[in-house]
């Protein structure tokens, strides 16, 4: 075989991201949910619910759809766009999205009444999606594998 024919062309950051993932194991959740400014009762909800972080992206469009046990909530953002929003727990937050180096999905969000600022990056490694966070030297990171529903169903817009 030829070598042209053993390159595989790396995938594009939305083809990397797109898709419905499933919670898989969080480290440090909680202590940076507590950083963040979460109540006691919103981070005991957040740590114990497992989680689907579905990802779309149409026409320079992403959106990103978080869904719960007891919550749900839909960000729709393009790439360089600083956008308000208000978060599952009620905080007014402005985000400012980016990629890198077709790479990484970036972005830092900051809390309008505390000025907080978390930098969160979104990427793939080893078929697993990673959501690594930071907030005044609190790092936390959530991993999701792709859901066996998306993966069958590759017709679908999202997966």
């Amino acid at each position: 075989m030829s070598d042209r024919r053993r390159y595989k062309k790396p995938l594009s950051l939305e083809q990397e991201l797109i898709g419905e993932w499933n919670l898989l194991e969080s480290d440090n959740f909680e202590v940076f949910l507590e950083k963040i400014g979460f109540n006691k009762m919103h981070r005991q909800i957040a740590t114990l619910q497992s989680g689907t972080l579905t990802i779309s992206f149409h026409e320079g469009e992403w959106t990103m759809f978080t869904e719960g046990a007891y919550t749900i909530h839909r960000t729709i953002f393009r790439i360089g766009e600083t956008k308000e929003e208000r978060t599952i727990d009620g905080r007014t937050v402005v985000n400012t999205w980016s990629a890198k180096e077709n790479e990484k999905l970036l972005w830092i969000e900051v809390n309008q009444s505390t000025g907080v600022e978390i930098k969160c990056e979104l990427f793939v490694k080893n078929q697993l999606l990673v959501h690594k966070m930071k907030c005044a030297g609190v790092r936390a990171t959530r991993t999701y594998t792709k859901s066996r529903v998306c993966t069958l169903r590759r017709l679908s817009s999202v997966c």
